[in-house]
């Protein structure tokens, strides 16, 4: 048989993929790397330790390696390694430089100061930059919006309080609330002053500062903006009252927030798992006299430092760290990749098993519709931020590695948490429930668009995906409630998907970039629901030719993250292992894999893995296609580049090696309806048979389906003569024969009460119709060949004598198909065939039209179990 193209070069890319993943393997069984962003957390890092007089001469020379080497050649910094300069970017990694002692007459320091100049200098960053300058005295504090403490003594029952914010607004801003009300200046190297001019060769006109953050209250009447004209006006009025700080509510609310703080931190002193709220919640206990000694102090720097990376390049500070998120992508990979049994495997996976969140913390519980918990987290220790998308994941994981799990109580609880994560439109968010306040983005302070966690597409089709996966389930299945509302969630998911999806098919990516991340998501998760719903296949086949359509002409795909700005720009830009991968894990599960767009896909990632280690190889990571805030934050995950192209290769490995199986089967095949596992239940005569051969044939032949025929074993030279798999049940041609010849007329002997044989024979048939649907064959031929692949049917064909079809579809929720050379649809004009009765009474219509009912009435199996 001619070897399947790329194959064979696709099973060795694979293998040294793996390799490369267990070389990178802790010694504990799990897999973290470092997430890349920009250099914003390392630039406030260095403003923290100095400010608060922390030591910055051991690792100062370090940090500035890093600093510089991350600058681009036009003298900025940027929010990513493909895109242009940023203006907030640029001015903090400066200021931080300047702390760390470089010069502003050093090389760089000049080509920052040019780039800053020509794009409107300090006055043009963002909130958060400006509200560190003003700590330093670079930007007067009455240039910066108000931000009254007293939001935490807001009810959750409120349109307006903490909770109405998505988790990671709320956690960095309640020590913002706190630093703001303090309103600390402190000294820089050149000394304290309100009104520093450290940075002025940064301003375009340094002599006036007190530039407004938020535009003209007439500007926005004019343009009827009433949201953000109300916040406005409102932020006005309140710097008018000395921004509330002498109110009496404002102790209360002072002491409510540190409370708040130190409820939230874990016991190993980390908040929330990322920079933002480890460093402002130490900032903002320092302002309220907690000493630098203080327990809570020591272990927030602990935990703070835990952040820090420092090889060759550099120290640098990462946004967050990815340990549960990493390992759950490799290990659920290498399983697909068929590593499941693999000690190394099972290491990691009860690793992950001992993350998982039970305990009573967590900021869902306040609208969460129940209080059943059990997701896991995206970090080492964040018990109060479990994210439903790292819960599917790790789902899907352990299932994968072990099916026996999905019984589990750890498979049950936190299948029930992610159902009471679901929002009202039927979506899912990533920490949140019902956290869709758009109007929040209209507050003066808010110019990152991310305070809120509204559904998303890609986050919903993952949890379709993880629902799919369990429902397809063939050794375990859920408890019966718990399915059903599994299917009632899923279909409201759907519904929530298919309001969402662009014209162009596509679908927006809120946590990766962007759609390819979003639409390659919704795909996977569509798979099993596809094939239930001609709808759904609708709308899949539209986000198919979509993909299809962007394809880049080396075979890769990949998108820039200027989509985020320019939805133009979908699809577009340099092919990514990443990116690839996600494509490739779309079009697998609707397509052959000889699909010339797959073949092209598949050699892009064998011919560009071209990073090795020690025993194995990996793809280029220094593409950034991870999401944090579109247009403000995003993020490098090395294991994207690796862990998927993983799980792309192996679908495709074990596509091709279906259809070489003495083509039983190509890979699900050309559309969702074509099962490839069918099982043909058929009693009688050779007569009986012939049209079930051609049946077969066609389907082998156009569809790829893998064709198992459950029959009489006298006919097994004939079926399998055809290259069909035989399932022998009980009974025989001439078995049949004598009972019909015997007991001529079968219902009018069973109301007599002599239909035993009959029964019998009947019973013995379902019984090894419904084993014909599950498992390995008892008299295979390819049973060698497919013993890595046990038979688990997805349709069952059958003619009327076995009287089976209905029992079994039922037992295995699976489509059924009667297909007869005589009618089977009651009717007054002639007696079913099986009954062999010639009514000769005045009533023949109506005993005819009964007798179709009476022959499956007669037939009621006993003790039948799945």
């Amino acid at each position: 048989m001619e070897q399947p193209l790329y194959l064979s070069q696709a099973s060795v890319a694979l293998e040294r993929a793996a390799q490369f993943s267990f070389d990178c393997q802790q010694s504990d069984g799990h897999w973290v790397a470092e997430v890349s962003a920009d250099v914003t957390f390392t630039s406030e890092y260095v403003m923290f330790k100095y400010a608060v007089g922390l030591d910055l001469k051991s690792d100062g020379d370090a940090l500035c390696r890093w600093l510089l080497q991350d600058q681009k050649e036009d003298g900025s910094w940027g929010l990513a390694p493909e895109l242009e300069g940023n203006v907030s970017t640029t001015t903090e990694a400066y200021l931080a430089l300047k702390i760390l002692g470089v010069s502003s007459t050093h090389k760089a320091m000049i080509r920052a100061k040019d780039f800053m100049v020509r794009n409107g200098g300090v006055a043009k960053v963002r909130f958060f930059t400006r509200f560190f300058l003003a700590t330093f005295g670079l930007f007067p504090w009455v240039a910066i919006p108000q931000l009254p403490a007293e939001l935490i003594l807001m009810p959750p029952s409120s349109p307006l309080n903490i909770y109405t914010l998505s988790s990671w607004a709320r956690s960095t801003l309640i020590p913002i609330l706190l630093v703001h009300h303090h309103q600390p200046v402190y000294a820089l190297p050149n000394g304290l002053s309100h009104d520093n001019d450290f940075l002025d060769e940064l301003w375009v006109d340094p002599s006036n500062k007190n530039v407004p953050f938020a535009p003209p209250l007439s500007d926005l009447f004019w343009q009827q903006e009433w949201i953000k004209f109300g916040f406005t006006a409102i932020d006005k009025v309140i710097a008018q009252l000395g921004g509330l700080r002498q109110q009496p509510l404002r102790k209360v609310a002072r002491k409510k927030c540190v409370e708040w703080l130190l409820e939230h931190q874990e016991g190993t002193g980390e908040w929330a798992g990322f920079f933002p709220p480890m460093h402002g919640s130490i900032w903002a206990l320092l302002l309220e006299g907690f000493p630098l000694n203080h327990e809570v102090i020591r272990l927030g720097l602990v935990g703070l430092d835990g952040l820090a990376v420092e090889d060759g390049r550099g120290k640098r500070i990462a946004a967050t760290v990815s340990p549960v998120w990493d390992t759950a992508l490799m290990a659920g990979a290498l399983c697909e990749a068929g590593y499941g049994p693999d000690t190394r495997i099972l290491k990691a996976v009860n690793w992950i098993k001992r993350k998982q969140i039970f305990g009573p913390q967590g900021d869902w519980r306040v609208y969460s519709r129940n209080t059943q918990a059990g997701g896991w987290s995206f970090e080492y220790h964040n018990t109060w931020y479990p994210d439903v998308d790292d819960t599917a994941v790790v789902i899907m994981t352990l299932v994968a590695q072990d099916p026996g799990l999905i019984t589990s109580e750890s498979i049950s609880s936190s299948v029930e948490w992610i159902l009471g994560m679901q929002n009202h439109d039927g979506g899912w968010a990533a920490f949140d429930t019902n956290n869709d306040k758009l109007w929040l983005h209209k507050i003066p302070f808010s110019d990152m668009d991310s305070l809120c966690d509204p559904s998303s597409a890609d986050i919903t089709g993952r949890i379709l995906e993880c629902f799919g996966f369990l429902l397809a389930q063939r050794k375990g299945r859920l408890d019966i409630r718990l399915e059903k509302k599994v299917i009632t969630a899923s279909w409201r998911g759907i519904s929530y998907l298919i309001k969402e999806q662009e014209a162009s098919g596509a679908w927006w990516g809120r946590w990766g970039n962007n759609y390819i991340y979003g639409t390659s998501n919704v795909l996977r998760g569509m798979v099993y629901f596809a094939r239930r719903d001609s709808k759904v296949r609708e709308i899949a086949v539209r986000a198919l030719r979509w993909f299809e359509s962007i394809q880049n002409p080396d075979g890769g795909w990949g998108e820039t993250l200027k989509s985020y700005d320019f939805p133009e720009l979908a699809g577009k830009g340099v092919s990514t292992a990443a990116q690839t991968a996600w494509a490739l894990e779309a079009l697998l599960p609707y397509n052959s894999a000889s699909k010339k767009c797959i073949e092209d896909g598949i050699k892009w990632l064998i011919d560009n893995q071209t990073i090795t280690s020690e025993n194995g190889a990996s793809w280029p990571t220094d593409v950034y296609t991870g999401t944090g805030f579109p247009n403000v934050l995003y993020l490098g995950y090395p294991y994207y580049h690796h862990a998927f192209p993983i799980k792309a290769l192996s679908q495709y490995i074990q596509s091709k090696e279906r259809t070489e199986l003495e083509h039983i089967i190509i890979p699900r095949s050309l559309d969702v309806l074509c099962r490839p596992d069918v099982v043909m239940m058929v009693s009688g005569s050779r007569g009986d048979i012939s049209p079930f051969l051609r049946i077969g044939t066609e389907l082998q032949r156009s569809y790829g389906c893998r064709v198992r025929i459950a029959s009489h074993l006298s006919h097994r030279k004939a079926i399998e003569g055809q290259g069909f798999e035989l399932y022998p049940i009980a009974g025989s041609p001439d078995e049949f024969a004598k009972i019909f010849t015997e007991k001529p007329d079968i219902l009018r002997s069973f109301v007599r009460g002599d239909f035993s044989a009959l029964l019998t024979l009947f019973k013995r048939m379902l019984e090894d119709c419904l084993r014909s649907a599950i498992g390995s064959s008892r008299v295979n031929p390819y049973e060698k060949a497919m013993s890595q692949r046990p038979f688990i049917a997805d349709i069952v064909i059958s003619n009327p004598p076995t009287l089976a079809h209905s029992h079994v579809a039922e037992a295995l929720q699976i489509p059924s198909l009667l297909v007869s050379i005589q009618p089977t649809l009651p009717t007054s004009s002639f007696p079913h065939p099986l009954t062999m009765s010639k009514p000769k009474l005045p009533q023949a219509c109506r005993w005819n039209y009964l007798s179709y009912w009476g022959l499956e009435l007669a037939y009621v199996p006993a003790n039948f179990e799945t």
